[in-house]
């Protein structure tokens, strides 16, 4: 078993497109992913841009947020393209995998823009697209927490030294991995958990870490 971990970057379709909008408001720019042997190491990468086809240009909100300019995915396959890319990476890989993500948006923008640009996949393509692991949920269960927890807030709460920049698909599909691997170790995962019960509880009323949280009540998963 191989453990792949897949994050997108998108940009806002353009106003005049208001039918297609009703159906998927955003479009995928860049994709990235890494994929953890069943040690949770690091053993393969994957990164392209995605040329929009509903927006000629990048929108200033989202060259800000990502650092990906017009320029940039010009030259870049278009979501089809893109995706069919993704689907050889995987194949590639020789191996069961389970696809995971921060949360359930990008398998959501997926499978919107599908919807809306009807590409045809095999059957082989699209079993990468279905049962994707919500990694942000299993992480906020493990803390306890109600609602969602972003991958920023995640990593800087368990004590981890993000790679990289925020908003790049390869760092956040990283990042991603990296805690995953973490809350898969014991040593890692006790740690971890310590730092985000400091940061959520600066003035803890609780004797000590124990008195506060039950580590023997962690499951961690094959």
């Amino acid at each position: 078993m191989k453990y792949v971990i897949v994050d997108l970057e998108m940009n806002r379709i353009a106003k005049e497109y208001r039918l297609e909008r009703q159906i998927c408001s955003m479009e995928i720019i860049q994709i990235g992913a890494v994929v953890l042997d069943e040690s949770y190491q690091e053993i393969g990468s994957f990164m392209t841009f995605v040329k929009p086809q509903y927006n000629e240009a990048v929108e200033k909100k989202y060259q800000k947020l990502t650092g990906i300019t017009t320029e940039i995915v010009q030259d870049a396959p278009h979501f089809e393209q893109a995706m069919r890319m993704l689907f050889s990476w995987c194949e590639s890989l020789q191996d069961q995998c389970q696809i995971l993500q921060w949360s359930r948006s990008d398998l959501s923008q997926i499978r919107r823009e599908i919807e809306l640009k009807k590409p045809v996949f095999s059957a082989s393509e699209k079993k990468y697209i279905t049962n994707w692991q919500d990694f942000q949920e299993e992480y906020g269960q493990k803390l306890g927490l109600y609602g969602p927890l972003s991958l920023k807030n995640a990593i800087m709460y368990a004590g981890i030294e993000a790679e990289g920049h925020q908003h790049d698909a390869l760092y956040d599909a990283r990042n991603t991995a990296t805690l995953f691997r973490t809350l898969r170790d014991p040593d890692l995962c006790k740690k971890a958990l310590g730092n985000v019960i400091r940061a959520l509880n600066p003035e803890p009323t609780f004797s000590t870490l124990g008195d506060m949280f039950d580590f023997g009540g962690i499951v961690l998963s094959a």
